[in-house]
């Protein structure tokens, strides 16, 4: 084997791991700036059906965000508490919270969705976005994400400007859970109700 050869394996196999590092630093503003069109096309889109958006909607949270970590995360330490069909029975009343409350909110929202850069620490990517309102300031957020196990970039939270989303909903959540005499089932009851009462 040449010396060449030799030096080119060597760092092949010394260093694969910042080269995937590398060019997934790329994909991950790709990845996001793609999730942005697709929820222009199929979610802001006035010529579909409100329950079309939410459809679409689903469909993109779903594939996009760890819902089982946002879950776990929303509920803080009352998660380890819950039986394992309690757990999963919130899992699914919140991703139809989640659907209900926002996918309204971008009916007919003009924009643009641009990365401009993107970080990782501890292999979390940290993707820096402007989003450009057709008639608005324009926004600055924080995307954190990471690849699983299938090399699929998955969502953890959304910073929109300096405020963490998932920080936000727990806060909210702790706060009817402390107050609602049926603590988690009760605050499982009320995104329930809020759900049906969007959908109605």
């Amino acid at each position: 084997m040449s010396f060449k050869r030799f030096l080119t394996l060597f760092f092949i196999i010394l260093f694969p791991l910042k080269t995937f590092s590398d060019d997934n630093i790329s994909k991950s503003k790709v990845f996001l700036e793609k999730l942005g069109r697709e929820v222009i096309e199929k979610v802001s889109n006035v010529d579909i059906t409100d329950t079309q958006r939410e459809v679409n909607f689903r469909k993109l949270y779903l594939a996009s965000f760890d819902n089982y970590y946002i879950s776990r995360f929303v509920l803080g330490r009352y998660w380890k508490t819950l039986d394992k069909s309690v757990q999963k029975q919130f899992v699914n009343s919140f991703n139809n919270y989640i659907v209900a409350t926002y996918a309204p909110k971008f009916k007919g929202w003009e924009g643009t969705f641009k990365a401009v850069d993107s970080q990782i620490e501890n292999n979390y990517y940290n993707v820096k976005m402007n989003v450009i309102n057709k008639e608005g300031p324009k926004m600055q957020m924080m995307w954190k994400l990471y690849v699983n196990k299938n090399n699929k970039f998955k969502i953890l939270d959304v910073n929109l400007e300096g405020v963490s989303m998932l920080v936000t909903q727990r806060a909210e959540f702790l706060s009817v859970i402390k107050n609602h005499p049926q603590g988690v089932n009760g605050l499982i009851d009320a995104m329930n109700k809020k759900t049906q009462a969007v959908g109605s």
